[in-house]
Formats: C-alpha cells, sequence, structure tokens
C-alpha cells in the first residue's frame, strides 16, 4: 500500500487507511493465536483455571498498579476477546465512511475544524485502537513465560514495531507536514513531502519486519508441555523414589 500511495499521491488516504484496516483485523488475529498455541479456548481455560488476569497493563491502565486481578473464565476471555474484535468491525466501518465522506469532499485530514468530519472520527478511531490493544497486552503478559519456547516474546516485539511505524509514526509525521515544519519543495508541497517521506519510510521498515517475521513464524516449534502431563510424571517419579527413576532413565 506504500508504494500504490507513492506512485498515485492523490490516493494517500486510501492506501494508509487500507493498511490500517488490516492491522486492525491483525491485532485480533494475533490475540486468537496466542490462546490457539495454548491449545484453544478449552485447553487455555483448563490450563489456567486458577490464574488471573493482571489488566494494569499499557495502553489503558499501565499507571494504575492498584486494579484487582480479574479471576480467568470463560466470560472474562470473551471479552478480551470482543475489546479485540470490535475494532476489527468498527475500524473498516469508520474507513468505508471516510472514504465516502472524502469523496464528498466532506472528510479532509487536515481539517481541524469542529464542524469537520475528520476531528469527530480520527479520535474516535484513536480510543477504539487503544481499547483493541489492551486486550492483547493482558492476554501477552499471561502467557509470555507459557510460550516462552514458541518465541512469542520476539513476535509480540515485531508486532509492536508494526503498530509504531503504521501509526505512531505516520501520524507524527502527518502532523509535521500540516504545521509546516517539513519544508515544501515543488512541485511538492509540505502536506505532500510528509506523506511521500511516511511511505518511504515504510516501505524499508516493513520490508525489514517482513525478513523478521518470516524467520520466526516459517518454522517449526515443539508443542508447548500439558501442565495435566507435567503433573502427573511430578506425582509418578516423587512416589517411585530415586532408585526407580534411575532404572527408568537407564532402560
Amino acid at each position: 500500500m506504500s508504494c500504490l500511495g507513492m506512485w498515485i499521491p492523490k490516493a494517500t488516504m486510501c492506501t494508509d487507511m487500507t493498511s490500517a484496516t488490516y492491522f486492525a483485523i491483525v491485532v485480533f488475529k494475533f490475540l486468537i493465536l496466542m490462546i490457539e498455541e495454548c491449545g484453544g479456548d478449552e485447553a487455555f481455560l483448563r490450563r489456567s483455571a486458577k490464574k488471573t488476569f493482571k489488566i494494569s497493563t499499557g495502553p489503558c491502565c499501565c499507571c494504575c498498579p492498584c486494579l484487582p486481578m480479574v479471576p480467568i473464565t470463560r466470560r472474562s476471555l470473551f471479552m478480551l476477546k470482543l475489546g479485540a474484535f470490535q475494532f476489527a468491525i468498527l475500524k473498516i466501518v469508520f474507513t468505508i465512511l471516510s472514504i465516502i465522506l472524502w469523496t464528498n469532499g466532506n472528510f479532509d485530514v487536515a481539517d481541524m475544524q469542529i464542524t469537520g468530519a475528520s476531528i469527530w472520527i480520527n479520535p474516535f478511531v484513536g480510543v477504539l485502537t487503544i481499547i483493541a490493544l489492551w486486550p492483547v497486552s493482558i492476554m501477552f503478559m499471561h502467557v509470555r513465560n507459557t510460550l516462552r519456547s514458541l518465541k512469542i516474546i520476539p513476535k509480540y516485539a515485531m508486532y509492536q514495531l508494526v503498530l509504531i511505524f503504521s501509526q505512531l509514526q505516520s501520524a507524527i509525521i502527518n502532523i509535521l507536514a500540516m504545521n509546516g515544519t517539513i519544508a515544501c519543495a515543488p512541485p511538492y508541497s509540505s502536506q505532500a513531502r510528509g506523506y511521500l517521506m511516511s511511505q518511504q519510510l515504510l516501505i524499508l521498515e516493513m520490508f525489514i519486519i517482513t525478513l523478521v517475521t518470516r524467520l520466526l513464524y516459517r518454522r517449526q516449534y515443539e508443542p508447548i508441555p500439558d501442565d495435566d502431563v507435567d503433573k502427573e510424571q511430578k506425582m509418578v517419579i516423587s512416589s517411585d523414589g530415586p532408585v526407580n527413576c534411575v532404572k527408568e532413565q537407564m532402560l
């Protein structure tokens, strides 16, 4: 989409919204990925039957360590899924609405007046983004030790880098361009140069991230051990004693 934005500069808004919509689906799919790596909903609930979620995490409540721990139940798991799923759906809805308003001349990213559509849609989408990132962060904090052998920490780091580069970096460059901080260079205006810089950076950054994520995902990992099986093995070893354990190892 960044390449299309460079080839057709007037379609930059459409290409940015398309990539942002795709990332909204990725947020939900990454949450599902962590659950499926634990064996699915039933296996996750069985493994975490007596555990709790730590909800005092970013980006919403990282400054609220006093928040209580939430028991892991089917309902709490459903609420986490719903928090990420709403962004995947509503982002598509607001993207289509923005493009329709843009074709009619009612949507302009640079229009910060109270009567403009951009000043109402963009902050609301930002709130939806924060709400969607919160469940993913809660789930990662819970499973990061369990899925450490599956390289879940570098996978989550790549996911965070995509978020920073595609959302935060682009927003900062666009704000600087709208304020005139990025100088114009004919035939490009300040805002057009900002779009051009953003697309060029994204092409290089996403290419590097693609290579790294391919190394992380396109490989086979050993399945994570089942807690119930581990407990049974420990009980058998403790009941047999050290002599029987040595015999089993020799066999």
